[in-house]
């Protein structure tokens, strides 16, 4: 079934627009109409921060944005204290950044049992030292915890992204990522209990994490629904997040009519403008 829903709302994140410069990405945004998030990938510049608040279209800021001028993983587990303390600071300016703009949320990625190097993500990521995984989940916890303080402050949800795993960091049947499964993001909402806390939730994460870890994709589904309140949409082969297009068979498709009212995120890499009217009209007009 096709149905047509072009008062969903949705984002383009700045990824669409890579190899081109952000005032290149405005521009384009504000000709076309188009919201714009502010994500990972865009590099260090000092005055980033005054681009986005004079930035004359819809905006948000997303998990790494403003990207520092030295580089870290924003890790919300970290038992390095002084990484974690960053990476609280970090989202607390995001969703000041987020409000400021009237954005509907902010949203960071879920935390690490380790630390890896900036270098090591989405690729392998070396385990040096033995980890407790329920002393990283504390850690979690306490941090998401303290964020939230500030968004109740912004009246500002945040929003949790699930992590995406794939099959080299699998040792065994232990991973150090926290929040790849239904399971464990069903049971952050439940420990922290907080009414501007959701899960916002990366169909492509959700999809290679499925494949390596041979989870089911409808069950987990099913499982996290209420906890949703943001969709980024890409799509890949299911092995690695390659930010591919989606296209008429995408497999979110399926659970579409259950999200229409949600922000919608298109997270696909390197897009002209005809693409993105491509992909957008997918989005809109598919429910199946």
């Amino acid at each position: 079934m096709c149905i047509t829903n072009y008062k969903m709302k949705t984002y383009i994140s700045t990824i669409a627009f890579r190899g081109q410069s952000i005032e290149k990405a405005i521009e384009i945004c504000q000709q076309e109409n188009w919201a714009l998030e502010f994500s990972s990938g865009l590099p260090h510049r000092a005055d980033m921060v005054k681009v986005y608040e004079q930035c004359p279209v819809e905006r948000m800021s997303h998990n790494y944005f403003p990207a520092p001028e030295i580089p870290f993983v924003l890790n919300l587990a970290s038992s390095n204290e002084n990484i974690r303390r960053t990476s609280i600071e970090h989202c607390k300016l995001g969703l000041r950044l987020s409000a400021q703009a009237e954005a509907p949320f902010y949203a960071a990625h879920a935390g690490f049992c380790v630390d890896p190097d900036p270098a090591e993500l989405g690729r392998k990521i070396e385990v040096k030292k033995d980890y407790d995984r329920n002393e990283h989940w504390k850690l979690f916890i306490k941090s998401v915890q303290e964020i939230l303080e500030v968004a109740d402050s912004l009246n500002m949800d945040f929003l949790i992204e699930n992590n995406v795993i794939i099959a080299m960091n699998v040792q065994g049947n232990t991973q150090p990522l926290l929040c790849v499964d239904a399971e464990e993001m069903h049971q952050l909402v439940i420990d922290i209990q907080h009414p501007r806390l959701g899960i916002l939730l990366d169909t492509a994460h959700i999809k290679v994490s499925a494949n390596t870890m041979k989870f089911n994709l409808a069950k987990a589904m099913k499982k996290i629904q209420p906890h949703i309140k943001g969709i980024h949409h890409s799509d890949n082969d299911g092995q690695f997040d390659t930010n591919e297009k989606i296209t008429e068979n995408y497999w979110f498709f399926d659970y579409m009519h259950n999200y229409q009212q949600l922000v919608h995120v298109l997270e696909v890499k390197a897009l002209n403008t005809e693409e993105i009217h491509q992909q957008l009209k997918l989005l809109r007009t598919n429910t199946k």
